[in-house]
């Protein structure tokens, strides 16, 4: 029997929620379907469930196993072992209806559709509810690929759409999170039809342990590479609409409170989107996300450490992406200082790093807990614990710097004691400190 269809499972520790998934495929109405389970490394039971599936219905389940290397690469262990004239993908601890593959191949078939989009039903566990939204406003075997694009729901989701085999020609998944995002608006460019079906037959389960969930996780970075690729890798023809979908997921990003960790890389990604937003049409023509421009004026501070004490920086390059560690240089040592102790010394060369290239200089242990994108937003900061600072940033050539520099050359007083009259003696700091930051140790560090 000629296989109409592979649905590729990638699975890792999802020994809760499997046998609902792979019952539902089993249910399926479609003749002519595998399963291919690519089980990445799971260590919780999951691949001994996944082969009693395999053994008792041989003819539906094919499982591969393989260390862990995640979703992307596990999905593409399955492109290549598929033998459908169609793709589809289903996540370990989501469901579908036993009708799903059935109606989407048929309209496909109808339409001669390269990707067949069906809508989505959300489950969220820790909220008990569930939403089920249409994706375009009425079902099409012939759907508008820019307004779908632009306007609609799932559109960069892999598990509500069924593919022809030929749109994973040239394409597979990146090792990253988002790597639906990074390549499913990039194929929806390149696509001569699309077709929809206006039903939910996709569930998913949105529970609590989810990575795009837990905004502390520094591998949550990988959104912004995926923008970046979405813009670049489009195709022409549909460019702004792509470029206009990717404005408006970053400004819903940044309306997300879990996010605003990730302010300044944000920023930056937008003032380097910044072109692209202005060539778009429809960008520019739309003033609730023409708006994004604002971010791109804003400032961040240079994504620069400086930190002289190795084991306080194994946290802030855990909670980071793209940020470079530089030592301060020194040289011939001002004759102020001299003969005062090392530790001065070694103060005034950390100033001078930070005066030069800005960024953020690291004066007291501090163990973070989730990413830091909000000191790194805006301008000079510093960071108290109770009266010390243990964090000063700043942008290169800053006033405030230059003074600490002079008053560290002038006086008896360490950095540290400046430092920590800034917080306690504000009136003696008030020329060079009109738009200071003072932060307080929170939420952000253990």
């Amino acid at each position: 029997m000629q296989v109409q269809v592979s649905v590729i499972v990638a699975v890792y520790n999802e020994a809760r929620w499997i046998r609902r998934c792979l019952t539902s495929l089993r249910q399926q109405t479609l003749v002519g379907l595998e399963v291919i389970v690519v089980d990445d490394g799971s260590t919780d039971g999951t691949a001994a469930i996944c082969d009693q599936y395999a053994q008792q219905w041989p003819q539906t389940f094919r499982v591969i196993h393989q260390s862990n290397r995640g979703q992307g690469p596990a999905r593409n262990v399955g492109i290549a072992a598929a033998q459908g004239r169609y793709l589809g993908f289903v996540d370990g601890d989501d469901w579908v209806e036993p009708t799903m593959y059935a109606t989407l191949l048929a309209t496909a078939e109808r339409s001669h559709a390269q990707i067949v989009v069906c809508d989505v039903r959300k489950l969220y566990v820790a909220t008990n509810r569930e939403t089920s939204l249409q994706s375009l406003p009425a079902a099409s075997d012939h759907v508008d690929i820019a307004a779908y694009l632009k306007y609609g729901l799932n559109n960069a989701y892999s598990g509500n759409k069924l593919y022809a085999r030929n749109c994973w020609t040239n394409c597979r998944y990146q090792p990253m999170v988002y790597e639906d995002l990074d390549i499913l608006l990039d194929m929806l460019s390149r696509c001569e039809r699309v077709a929809y079906v206006q039903q939910p037959f996709y569930n998913y389960y949105k529970h609590a342990g989810s990575t795009t969930l837990d905004y502390t996780n520094p591998r949550l970075f990988d959104i912004m590479t995926a923008y970046r690729d979405a813009v670049a890798h489009a195709a022409p023809r549909y460019v702004d609409a792509v470029t206009y979908c990717v404005a408006k997921r970053i400004l819903i990003n940044l309306a997300t409170p879990g996010f605003i960790d990730y302010l300044a890389p944000f920023t930056e990604l937008i003032r380097g989107l910044a072109t692209a937003f202005k060539a778009s049409p429809s960008v520019m023509n739309d003033p609730a996300i023409k708006r994004i421009l604002y971010y791109a004026t804003q400032p961040t501070l240079p994504p620069y450490l400086i930190c002289t004490v190795q084991n306080w920086l194994d946290s802030w390059q855990t909670y980071s992406r793209g940020l470079t560690v530089i030592m301060p240089k020194t040289g011939q040592t001002p004759g102020q200082i001299k003969a005062r102790p090392d530790a001065v010394k070694r103060d005034y060369w950390q100033l001078q790093g930070l005066f030069d290239h800005g960024g953020l200089l690291v004066l007291g242990p501090v163990t973070l807990q989730r990413p830091f994108g909000q000191l790194r937003a805006g301008g000079d900061v510093v960071v108290y614990r109770g009266e010390r600072c243990v964090v000063l940033g700043a942008q290169p050539q800053s006033p405030l710097v230059f003074e600490l520099c002079q008053r560290l050359l002038s006086g008896p007083q360490s950095l540290s004691q400046l430092l920590t009259s800034i917080k306690t003696q504000p009136q003696q700091w008030a020329l060079v400190t009109n738009n200071l930051r003072r932060v307080a140790v929170t939420h952000w560090v253990h």
